[in-house]
């Protein structure tokens, strides 16, 4: 059959075996994950953490702001773009009706 479904296992057996969680933890990836947090809040109580972190917020918010102005100029063009295609018909339009 399609995509490697054997006839006697109907395809929701197989996702439902996907689903079931394994109980494989690795220890090391939870440990990993406690250090970088421990890690991050030293670094945030920190005034040089702090102040990097206030200058992190303000570079999103400036790139936030960019982003914001670039999609209302690209709204605008496009605005810009659909009102010179209906001058161009409405003139093609004009023409051959005069020709007519």
């Amino acid at each position: 059959m399609a995509f490697g479904v054997h006839g006697d296992r109907g395809v929701m057996d197989l996702i439902d075996q996907r689903s079931k969680p394994t109980g494989d933890v690795n220890p090391w990836v939870i440990a990993a994950g406690v250090l970088a947090g421990v890690l991050a809040g030293y670094v945030l109580t920190t005034p040089r953490g702090r102040r990097a972190f206030d200058e992190a917020i303000e570079v999103l918010d400036d790139f936030a702001a960019s982003c914001a102005r670039f999609s209302q100029a690209c709204a605008r063009a496009q605005t810009a773009a659909s009102d010179g295609w209906h001058a161009v018909t409405d003139v093609i339009t004009a023409k051959s009706t005069r020709t007519r």
